[in-house]
């Protein structure tokens, strides 16, 4: 739970998703409203039916907009009949003729927020932590944030800026495995951020038929968008399958010094944070990654035998930023 939030003021839970070990602790009892519907908002606008209420216009409004969010247009594969029931009834008691072309603009909207994001925004703002305990194999915290846009080619197109900042907040939370996810909420497919080892390790395990890219810093992921039901679910099978971290990620060659500092932009009428003076730099990752690449095809043309110019390559490629785990 967001440590901003006071435990002795949450009266209770309403969400539909998986609990968590790091959810909620409470010193006592609190109403929990978990289901396994599309959205958050399904559940309250299905409360105020049964309970013979009538939400305001304004209120039908906003939970409208919040399922159409969160499934993607009654399109994403977490949506059920709940969602679709309670977008009917909204969108009659707000008066919208048109979901679809509500859905559409607010995608825009929302896409158009995002790419004015700084890099920091963008992989802390929709991002989840999730704790594994697994009985000889791999116990830590993985990190998996989300950009849904219209375009995921402008998301993508910032990977210069993406990857460093991937890689400071993944030292600065102190977690094993950090993902970020693009998903283009138009054409419904997922692209994979990869920023180091052990990503690349357990991305590999967990989606077999993801496409990398050349220097293995992007995974195409087809038709998995959500999170919930594509993602998540994954990665911990493969984990309780016994997936542990590559040895060559332990290491970290990243100081939290050199990580910069995090400051308001003053140019920014929206303030929005970003990251200073950081000695990341995407550039000097591809150079590592394509002579590892080079000395992998040496070292495969000369029969599996080690060049004298050349180690033997790594059984996973070096991250941009050297051995970062």
């Amino acid at each position: 739970m967001n440590p901003a939030i006071n435990p002795d003021r949450v009266v209770g839970v309403i969400d539909h998703h998986a609990l968590q070990s790091k959810t909620i602790v409470t010193d006592r009892a609190i109403c929990i409203d978990i289901r396994p519907w599309g959205s958050m908002s399904t559940i309250v606008a299905h409360t105020f039916m049964t309970h013979g209420r009538r939400p305001s216009t304004s209120v039908s409004g906003m939970l409208l907009c919040a399922i159409l969010s969160d499934t993607l247009n009654l399109l994403g594969p977490t949506t059920t009949e709940y969602d679709k029931m309670m977008v009917a009834v909204l969108a009659d008691l707000c008066e919208v003729d048109d979901i679809d072309l509500l859905a559409q603009q607010q995608f825009k909207a929302k896409s158009k927020e995002l790419a004015g994001l700084s890099a920091h925004g963008l992989v802390n703002g929709d991002q989840k932590e999730f704790s594994f305990n697994q009985d000889g194999g791999f116990t830590g915290e993985v990190g998996f944030a989300v950009v849904e846009t219209t375009d995921d080619r402008v998301i993508i197109g910032r990977l210069e800026e993406l990857m460093p900042e991937m890689v400071a907040c993944k030292t600065e939370k102190s977690l094993d495995v950090l993902f970020l996810a693009v998903v283009n909420i138009v054409t419904l497919k997922g692209t994979l951020l990869i920023c180091g080892q052990s990503e690349l390790s357990l991305a590999k395990a967990a989606w077999e038929d993801g496409i990398l890219n050349d220097d293995c810093t992007l995974m195409d992921l087809g038709s998995r968008v959500s999170r919930k039901k594509d993602f998540i679910p994954e990665i911990t099978k493969v984990i309780k399958n016994g997936w542990v971290k590559p040895k060559e990620s332990e290491a970290s060659e990243v100081d939290l010094k050199e990580l910069g500092h995090l400051e308001v932009d003053p140019l920014d009428p929206y303030k929005r944070v970003i990251r200073r003076d950081s000695v990341l730099q995407m550039k000097d990752i591809r150079k590592s990654l394509l002579k590892l690449i080079d000395a992998a095809v040496m070292f495969q043309s000369n029969g599996g035998q080690a060049s004298t110019m050349l180690t033997p390559p790594r059984t996973e490629p070096y991250c941009s930023w050297g051995n970062v785990g």
